[in-house]
């Protein structure tokens, strides 16, 4: 950079005094400033700025961060609280349960937004990841983020479903553009007394956040306030906390904070910063770090039913939103799902009165008033759930013995991973013996990638399924040969037209045939046949 030449020229005396009489003035007033500076607003040394880097952020001891998990629609209460305190928040939210009952909309999700708050990543099923195939893992990580980058959010954070996860995990959330991922452990908390204090800024291990675990019901407000004076107290750092659902009534979910609980402590943090300087920021307020593209991900090779027989069983690699905790080991079939719905009590068991092989699933309904309940391939991106093309149809198929009627119910899964009811197939009736029940599906509607379906069983009795089969149906040759009869007679009929107007054509063009012109002033001539000939003119 060059600086420019400027003349210089020495002042003269009476200038002199003035300048030095100024510069005194201006020096007392300086110190007096700094001597009424308090202590947190003071610049940062060289040696703060280390500890910045290297463990807490530069003019800020303690950073509280609020998450919020699954995008549930209460969180929108939690929202409105902290915007009062101008406290910001993280939401991970699962990107196929938004616009569904009890879940955030998207609607939602921009109104956060606009408020300051950040919307994260925390899959697009909600599954258990270390009970995935590693391309099925990919693309729920990866997918997730790009359905949210689509919709308009800068997406840098992730959350581990049910907090499950390992180096693979890890890695995919790296891979699919993340700059950090969070757990659920790690952090001092009334579960853990002998846990760190805070996590350092930035964090050792980005990919597993530490956190002072879930918060639930137990936790009360001295809890809380103890999280964060603690940190405050061994030096600072960055204390990451997890709420679920925020319950404003007397009767309250395990995994939820009362919203006069979560304001008071909103109040107290607020009082906090002006006293010690601790501050809320949301993850990637910490984090830092670019916006990253999204990556795009191979989607699943169509395939048939996965485990047709019922015959494996494996953990389950759904998550229990009740308690964020990962399925029973080995009491669930590899790549099956309960689905139901309603007022009724429905209980699974495996029996051994299968149609072929060792097992099949029984599934025994009491106290019906509504609803219904059918085994279902797992609602995912495609491990176990059926790839489709849209405006195909599908054969479906399952052996059955059941004491009620029943019918196939049919699930298809969008483009944004959200899994909506489709269509219900004729009733099968009841049938003491085992039975085939076959359907070929109507056309799958615009934007299906897959589909999910069981026979329903929707009334006090019991439904035992076994051997389920889903498969493109094979041509009809008869509806082969009537279509192309049909083609042939249209064509026919198209030529048939073609050549009539070209005639016509000819015939315009050539115009009628000229005679010779009857002499002037004379009548035309009128032929006669000759007499005798027999024939009359016309």
């Amino acid at each position: 950079m060059r600086v420019p030449a400027w003349p210089l020229r020495w002042p003269g005396r009476g200038h002199a005094r003035r300048l030095a009489g100024l510069s005194l003035a201006g020096f007392v007033l300086l110190q007096v400033a700094a001597s009424a500076q308090p202590a947190s607003a003071q610049p940062a040394s060289a040696g703060a700025a280390g500890a910045g880097a290297a463990g807490t952020p530069a003019g800020h001891r303690t950073v509280v961060s609020f998450t919020f998990d699954d995008g549930d629609a209460d969180q929108m209460t939690a929202a409105r609280i902290l915007r009062a305190y101008r406290m910001p928040a993280t939401f991970y939210v699962i990107t196929g349960a938004v616009g569904t009952p009890n879940y955030l909309t998207l609607a939602d999700l921009r109104q956060l937004a606009r408020a300051g708050n950040e919307i994260g990543g925390h899959t697009v099923s909600h599954l258990d990841l270390t009970h995935l195939s590693a391309a099925e893992a990919r693309r729920q990580i990866c997918q997730g983020r790009d359905v949210l980058t689509r919709w308009g959010f800068r997406v840098t954070s992730f959350a581990y479903p049910g907090a499950a996860y390992d180096r693979a995990a890890q890695a995919i959330a790296r891979e699919c553009g993340f700059t950090g991922a969070r757990i659920a452990t790690g952090l001092r908390s009334p579960g853990c007394p002998g846990c760190a204090a805070a996590e350092t800024i930035p964090p050792a291990r980005p990919y597993a956040i530490r956190t002072p675990g879930q918060v639930d019901t137990s936790w009360t407000l001295a809890d809380l306030q103890r999280v964060v004076v603690t940190a405050e107290r061994s030096g600072g750092g960055w204390v990451p906390f997890i709420f679920h659902h925020v319950c404003t009534t007397g009767s309250c979910g395990q995994l939820s904070i009362k919203a006069s609980t979560l304001n008071a402590f909103a109040a107290w943090l607020a009082q906090r910063q002006r006293s010690t300087g601790t501050v809320v920021k949301t993850v990637a307020g910490v984090m830092g770090g670019t916006v990253r593209p999204p990556v795009p991900v191979r989607p699943a090779a169509a395939h048939g039913v996965r485990n047709p027989s019922l015959e494996s069983v494996t953990r389950s690699s759904a998550i229990d939103l009740a308690t964020e905790s990962a399925g029973r080991p080995g009491t669930f079939l590899t790549c099956w799902m309960e689905g139901g719905y309603g007022d009724n009590t429905a209980r699974w068991q495996r029996t051994q009165d299968a149609h072929s092989g060792r097992w099949a699933q029984q599934l025994t309904m009491s106290h019906f008033h509504s609803g219904g309940a059918q085994l279902l391939p797992t609602f995912d991106l495609g491990a176990c759930s059926l790839p489709v093309t849209a405006g195909r149809s599908y054969q479906l198929g399952t052996w059955y013995t059941s004491t009620a009627r029943t019918q196939f119910t049919v699930y298809y899964r969008d483009g944004t991973g959200r899994w909506r009811y489709w269509a219900s197939s004729p009733y099968f009736q009841a049938a003491g013996q085992w039975t085939q029940a076959q359907w070929q599906t109507p056309p799958v509607p615009a934007g299906a990638t897959g589909l999910s379906f069981g026979l329903s069983l929707f009334s006090n009795g019991t439904l035992t399924t076994d051997d389920y089969s889903f498969a493109v149906p094979p041509p009809d040759s008869t509806r082969r040969i009537v279509d192309w009869a049909l083609l042939g007679v249209l064509a026919l009929i198209g030529m048939t037209v073609v050549v009539r107007r070209t005639r016509v054509a000819r015939l315009l063009t050539r115009g009628p045939r000229a005679g010779p012109p009857p002499g002037a002033g004379s009548a035309p001539r009128t032929t006669r046949p000759p007499a005798g000939s027999g024939r009359r003119v016309s």
